[in-house]
């Protein structure tokens, strides 16, 4: 077998056994590290975090 045939076999699978198989291999799946490195949402906007730092400024000379 070819490493391009075993690709398309796996491409053809459901998610769920993807990541079977690759628990299989002992290997981290691609497509569950990508989920983990979603964006996370920031603390505070760009424009909040500016006013702060405008009022700290303003009060110290």
């Amino acid at each position: 077998m070819k490493a391009e045939t075993a690709y398309s076999v796996i491409q053809a699978l459901p998610e769920t056994e993807v990541a079977r198989l690759y628990k299989m291999l002992g290997v981290q799946s691609p497509t569950l590290s990508n989920k983990n490195n979603s964006k996370k949402k920031p603390l505070i906007s760009d424009a909040e975090a500016t006013e702060y730092l405008l009022r700290k400024l303003k009060r110290h000379p």
